[in-house]
């Protein structure tokens, strides 16, 4: 086997991971759409192929009054990687937050401005990237978001997020 392969790697960047914490969706509110089409991402303008969720995906997901979502709405506050999704699915915060166009990949672009916004959301005035990220950290383990080696503010969602988002 090649060095740095995984004898599990999918060949797309989504996949669901094995494992499940108590906040993920039960089996019955997964969908059935765990098959990824061509039609779940938009070519860019350089060729490269990013990711596309609509944010009526994301609905049930987000904000305060949402129609009491599986996990997040009425159960909880938003956690972390759902405010980053929030995020990247807004146009007008792609001054800070954006995809880099290599599957579910993303950057910080400005990580101070998504550590402020985290923290109005999260009513944490003294929220930094410093305190956000080691929010992101406790991702790792759990299969859901990983940073990408050898840059700087790149992350990659690397859980099933069109299972998990219908």
């Amino acid at each position: 086997m090649p060095m740095g392969s995984h004898p599990n790697h999918h060949p797309h960047p989504a996949y669901l991971p094995q494992h499940h914490s108590h906040r993920e969706p039960t089996h019955n509110q997964m969908s059935h759409h765990a098959h990824h089409h061509p039609s779940h991402h938009s070519q860019l303008t350089n060729g490269d192929i990013k990711p596309v969720i609509q944010a009526s995906m994301l609905g049930a997901y987000t904000g305060p009054g949402g129609a009491g979502g599986p996990c997040f709405t009425g159960s909880g506050p938003i956690q972390l990687w759902q405010f980053l999704l929030e995020l990247l699915t807004d146009k007008t915060c792609q001054s800070f937050i954006s995809w880099t166009g290599d599957g579910w990949e993303f950057k910080l672009t400005d990580p101070d401005e998504v550590a402020r916004r985290w923290g109005i959301r999260k009513n944490k005035p003294k929220m930094n990237y410093e305190k956000l990220s080691r929010g992101l950290r406790y991702y790792y383990d759990k299969n859901i978001i990983h940073k990408t080696a050898g840059k700087r503010y790149v992350y990659r969602f690397v859980c099933d997020l069109q299972s998990l988002l219908g």
